[in-house]
């Protein structure tokens, strides 16, 4: 099992309290949108959360990586490869109201990698 850290900061708060406002959300790999609160937890140059509102405009993302899989960290693609595996990929978590408001307030988040499963809390 992997554990992954989200970190309280800005970047985060933002991600949290912008997905609190926004109605429709992007679902990834699908032509289609749906009205459950969410983030993409992706894998590709590190290991990142971000929005999954409907503006995919790169320079628009908010993007949050896991604490010590940040693009620029030392042997980043080995480390991603053991964590989740080697493929990129990008997965929709639900967000709940609580766990947003308790990303607002300054809580971290914890992702939970079990073989194919995934856990996340706030």
């Amino acid at each position: 099992m992997t554990i992954l850290r989200f970190k309280s900061s800005d970047k985060l708060k933002k991600l949290a309290s912008e997905t609190l406002c926004r109605k429709e959300f992007l679902v990834p790999y699908q032509k289609k949108t749906t009205t459950k609160k969410l983030f993409w937890f992706v894998k590709d140059s590190g290991i990142y959360l971000m929005n999954g509102w409907g503006n995919q405009v790169a320079e628009d993302n908010v993007v949050v990586y896991a604490k010590g899989y940040e693009p620029e960290s030392d042997d980043c693609w080995e480390r991603c490869r053991e964590a989740v595996g080697g493929d990129d990929f990008g997965e929709g978590l639900t967000m709940s109201k609580d766990m947003l408001t308790r990303l607002v307030d300054g809580g971290d988040m914890i992702l939970r990698v079990k073989g194919k499963g995934l856990e996340w809390e706030a």
